[in-house]
C-alpha cells in the first residue's frame, strides 16, 4: 500500500511540477479545444500543449495556434507562400477563408490530453471548485482529527497502565 501511495504521490507531484512550469514560461501554454475541426487529431474537449515555434519552424504538416480576431484558432498548415499560410482544420472539406500572417502565429503544438480541458471547465464552477479544494479539505481535516484521538486514546491507555503499577 505505502507504494502505491508514493507512486501516487510521485506522479501528482510531477503533474503539479509541469502545470507550474507552463504556467511560469511566457514560451507555453495550454489550451482548451471548443471546436471540433481538428477531429479526429484533436478533439473538443482535449486540451493542449502549445509551445514556441523552434528551430523546426513552421511547414505544411505542422499544427499552429494563431490569432485569428478576438480568438484563438489551432489549425493545420497546408502550404507556406512568403509570409503569408494557408491553414485548414483537419474536420473541415475546404482550406480557412483567410490567410494567416507569420505574425499572428502564437505557437506550435505540442500534444493534447484528452478530456483534461472537460476537467479544467468543471474545476472552474462552484461544484467543481468544492469537489477540488474544499472535499479534500475535510477529509484532510478528518484524518488529523482521527490521528488526534487516536493518540489521545493511547495517552489514556499508557496513563492507566502507569497508575496500575
Amino acid at each position: 500500500m505505502r507504494i502505491f501511495i508514493w507512486t501516487v504521490s510521485i506522479i501528482l507531484g510531477l503533474i503539479v511540477a509541469f502545470l507550474a512550469f507552463v504556467f511560469v514560461s511566457p514560451d507555453y501554454d495550454l489550451y482548451i479545444v471548443r471546436s471540433g475541426s481538428m477531429e479526429p487529431a484533436i478533439n473538443v474537449g482535449d486540451m493542449v500543449l502549445a509551445g514556441p515555434v523552434g528551430i523546426d519552424g513552421i511547414k505544411p504538416g505542422v499544427i499552429i495556434s494563431y490569432e485569428l480576431g478576438k480568438n484563438l484558432i489551432t489549425h493545420r498548415v497546408l502550404s507556406i507562400d512568403g509570409n503569408t499560410l494557408i491553414t485548414k482544420g483537419d474536420a473541415n472539406k475546404e482550406p480557412d477563408s483567410t490567410p494567416v500572417r507569420l505574425s499572428q502565429v502564437q505557437s506550435r503544438y505540442i500534444f493534447r490530453i484528452p478530456f483534461a480541458g472537460y476537467v479544467a471547465g468543471f474545476l472552474r464552477t462552484r461544484p467543481g471548485w468544492l469537489l477540488s479544494i474544499v472535499l479534500p479539505s475535510i477529509v484532510l481535516v478528518g484524518f488529523i482529527v482521527k490521528d488526534i484521538i487516536k493518540e489521545a486514546s493511547r495517552n489514556e491507555k499508557s496513563e492507566k497502565i502507569v497508575v496500575k503499577k
